[in-house]
Order: structure tokens, then C-alpha cells, then sequence
């Protein structure tokens, strides 16, 4: 019975998940003729994909802001989820929730056309610094820009993975730490963060799986400049119809993401275990 009630699932995942990702191999090894894509079996995309300066550049430069982006959004989300789990009243606290799940579900791309008019070179940003006297600044097409809006992205669901641990936290273990005579900074160190562990863990590595992924954000904020691989797998599709070597990028681009999210699991079991024992 528990195998056949998982049987929708099972198939739910082959169809739409695990068949396109056999097919999206396959390509890598195809080739393409007058713009036309025929089946064959060579590894010349591999090679010259793998290989080419523009993917590794891309490549650091995807690692670097994905990483930048998961530091900022931890540093952010943690004193954030602590306000809204432990200094608000339940009513103010399930409101922040709610206001923090309604950016989650709602358009992206239209919160980054906001930042664009925020930003932009006659943004609100810039007519606030005219008008105290200051002038102008570049804000939007650089990292800073780019920044602004992964984190638009990635922080609210960083913050509610962080509130969700830590509401269901033991209050008698802080309780017990305060009576014992623990400052407010020892508790938080001590005896909050090693049993959110996990959470942070999870909040970390889905941020950086979305930063990682991201194509709105490297396109609207900086205008591809440098490029990230998801702009360089777009770019190669135009090069000339190359979907065997944009396939490259893709599968190439989730292998990390599997080995991020894998690492992810491991070091968040290893402190439950550690834990239990």
C-alpha cells in the first residue's frame, strides 16, 4: 500500500523531471548542422565548453555572487527571524509572516522593475541625494544593483525558514539559559543557533541554490555584464542555434547545484546526529 499511494509521485517526477533531464544529456552529445539540430554521439561540446575561458569566467563569477548573496541574506535574515519570533506578539508575528509570504508568491520580475525605477539614474534613490544636495551615484549596473535584487529574492524565503525553526524552539532551554545567568548574546550563540543549525543550513543553501539559478536579476540589474552562466546559456542557445552546448551549461549548472544541495543535507545531518548522541 505505502508503495502504490507513492506511485502518482513516482511518476510525477519521471515525467516531468527525470525525462526531460535524460533528454537534456542526450543533447550535449548532438551536433548541429545549418542551424539544424541532428542526433549524433561527440563530445566536442563538452570539450569546448568546459574548456573555454568565457565558462570559467562565468563560472566564478556565478560562485562569487551566489556566495555573496547566501553571506548577506544569513547576516540579514537572522537578526530579522529573531525579532519577528521572539520580540513580537503572536497577532504581529503571524501578520510578518504573512507580509513576508506575499513577495515570495508574487512576480519577480516586477519587483525588479521597481528597484529599476529606485535605482535608476533619475530613480527615486537619486532624486532623494539632489534634493539634500548630494549627487548623483551609479546604482544600478554594477554588484551592488545585482545584490539588491537577488536579495529581494532570496531573503524573504531566508527569513521564514529562520522564523518557522526558531518558533519552534524549546523556550524552557532559554528560560533556563537567562536564569542560569547568560546574557542575551551568550544565549543567542549558544543555545539558539546550535538548535536552528539545520535551518540556517537549509536557509543558506536554498538561497544560494536561488542565486546561483538566477537569470532575471544578472539581466535587469546589470545588463549581463559580466556574465553569469545563466546568461551565458542563453547567449549560446543564440550563438548560431548551439543547444547541445548550452545543454552543457545546464547540465553543467546542475551538477553544482545537486553537490550544493547534497553537501547542504550532509553537514545538516551530521549536526543532528551529533546532536542525538
Amino acid at each position: 500500500m505505502p508503495v502504490a499511494l507513492g506511485l502518482p509521485v513516482l511518476a510525477w517526477q519521471a515525467v516531468f523531471f527525470l525525462a526531460p533531464l535524460v533528454f537534456l544529456v542526450v543533447i550535449t552529445f548532438w551536433q548541429v548542422r545549418s542551424f539544424r539540430l541532428e542526433p549524433a554521439f561527440v563530445l566536442d561540446n563538452w570539450t569546448r565548453i568546459l574548456w573555454s575561458t568565457p565558462f570559467h569566467r562565468a563560472l566564478g563569477h556565478t560562485l562569487q555572487v551566489a556566495a555573496t548573496t547566501t553571506v548577506l541574506a544569513l547576516l540579514l535574515a537572522l537578526p530579522l527571524a529573531y525579532t519577528i519570533a521572539f520580540r513580537l506578539s503572536v497577532r504581529v508575528r503571524d501578520l510578518a509572516v504573512s507580509l513576508l509570504a506575499v513577495p515570495v508568491f508574487s512576480s519577480y520580475m516586477l519587483r525588479i522593475y521597481a528597484w529599476q525605477v529606485v535605482l535608476g539614474a533619475d530613480g527615486i534613490a537619486n532624486a532623494v541625494l539632489g534634493a539634500v544636495g548630494l549627487p548623483k551615484l551609479q546604482l544600478l549596473g554594477g554588484a551592488f544593483s545585482l545584490q539588491v535584487g537577488l536579495l529581494t529574492l532570496t531573503l524573504p524565503v531566508a527569513v521564514l525558514i529562520l522564523v518557522f525553526a526558531m518558533v519552534g524552539v524549546d523556550r524552557t532551554l532559554i528560560e533556563a539559559a537567562e536564569n542560569l545567568g547568560c546574557r542575551r548574546a551568550q544565549v543567542i550563540t549558544r543555545v539558539l543557533i546550535p538548535s536552528i543549525r539545520p535551518a540556517i543550513v537549509l536557509a543558506g543553501t536554498t538561497t544560494f541554490l536561488l542565486a546561483f539559478g538566477d537569470y532575471v536579476g544578472p539581466l535587469f540589474m546589470t545588463g549581463s555584464k559580466p556574465p553569469t552562466l545563466s546568461i551565458l546559456l542563453v547567449d549560446t542557445v543564440k550563438s548560431g542555434s548551439q543547444w547541445p552546448r548550452a545543454s552543457v551549461v545546464g547540465v553543467s549548472m546542475l551538477a553544482i547545484l545537486v553537490l550544493v544541495f547534497a553537501l547542504g543535507r550532509l553537514a545538516g545531518s551530521v549536526r543532528i546526529r551529533r546532536r542525538a548522541s
